[in-house]
């Protein structure tokens, strides 16, 4: 399993066993990306309660649940099907897929995803007026930055934006 990180976001790319320690390391990840051959398993994690809330936020209970305590592999398309991982490529094109989707991510505003890896990582916890007011906080301070004053001059002189942070 590599890392890549862009954005401030995490990308697992997954090629082979992924197994214990590689399990939990990659759940850890905001996104995991998968070659075709990859497989997957619960067995051997060092700290079964943080695997188990990770798969239980991306999963469910139930779900969960029978990954940890069932111990058992599952191929790419299981944990696609799952939801462990985003997206299954041929094991040749998955360095690419995922640099791809790193450089994507690097053209983005890093304040602005900062602000949806926020929002989503809270979203669940939270009821529908406290995601609105959440969804709201973000865009008074995000519409307020140089960074969201540069995207509206380059849309309007249809450029491409330059993103700072700022």
């Amino acid at each position: 399993m590599s890392r890549l990180e862009s954005a401030g976001i995490v990308i697992a790319a997954v090629d082979g066993r992924c197994a214990g320690p590689d399990f939990e390391r990659a759940l850890e990840a905001d996104i995991r990306l998968a070659a075709d051959a990859a497989t997957f398993s619960a067995e051997g994690v060092a700290d079964v309660a943080a695997c188990a809330r990770r798969l239980a936020r991306l999963l469910g209970e139930a779900r969960a649940k029978e990954i940890v305590l069932g111990g058992r592999t599952f191929d790419a398309a299981t944990a696609l099907r799952l939801g462990v991982v985003t997206r299954v490529v041929p094991a040749a094109a998955l360095t690419a897929a995922a640099r791809g989707l790193a450089d994507r991510l690097a053209g983005l505003p890093p304040l602005g995803v900062a602000a949806v890896r926020d929002a989503v990582r809270a979203a669940r916890g939270l009821t529908p007026d406290a995601a609105l007011a959440l969804e709201h906080a973000h865009f008074r301070r995000l519409v307020a930055t140089r960074d969201h004053r540069r995207a509206v001059e380059a849309f309007f002189e249809r450029r491409t934006p330059v993103f700072t942070g700022e």
